[in-house]
């Protein structure tokens, strides 16, 4: 008997378009947040913008996720969502598959330990704020370039504008505050 084909195969392409944007759009209120000295706030919408990002890298490469049934049945039902509590793995086995992503999700876990838990010491990766702001800013670039480099056959006006937006509010960034 045949299997019934999983929703998120079905709508594939559009699943990935709006994880791209909503990576984007999350990227754009961190950077807003940070502007604002919104430190926690702007560390988890950092943490955010990767986590869907991640979900569309784990979509694109759906079939190849999995290496055996167990994974495989996990990866449809769960796994295309990126659990924050599955990052890592997630992160490792995209590595596997040539995606250079462990770093960055090692820093949007630390901003998200952040955003949750503040600068107490026994729960945050972080001595004070400048430093989980300055990774704000080095995982939203990395998030603008995989998004422009990684995704280019899903680019479209819609993605470009939302690109646009996010993007101009990281100059606006580099010269000023402690940063």
């Amino acid at each position: 008997m045949e299997s019934k084909m999983s929703t998120i195969e079905k709508h594939k392409e559009g699943y990935v378009k709006i994880r791209v944007i909503e990576s984007l759009q999350e990227l754009s209120l961190a950077l807003k947040f940070l502007k604002e000295d919104l430190s926690k706030n702007s560390a988890s919408k950092a943490f955010m913008s990767w986590k869907a990002l991640l979900s569309a890298l784990v979509v694109i490469n759906l079939e190849k996720m999995p290496r055996y049934e167990k994974e495989r049945k996990w990866y449809y039902r769960t796994g295309f969502l990126a659990p924050a509590t599955s990052l890592k793995r997630i992160s490792q086995r995209l590595d596997e598959l040539g995606y250079k992503v462990i770093y960055p999700t090692a820093i949007a876990l630390q901003l998200r330990r952040y955003a949750l838990n503040g600068l107490y010491k026994e729960a945050s990766d972080y001595a004070n704020r400048n430093e989980a702001m300055k990774d704000v800013i080095h995982l939203s670039k990395e998030i603008f370039n995989l998004v422009k480099t990684l995704f280019k056959e899903y680019w479209d006006n819609e993605i470009e504008e939302h690109y646009r937006l996010a993007r101009k509010e990281l100059p606006n960034l580099q010269g000023t505050g402690p940063c």
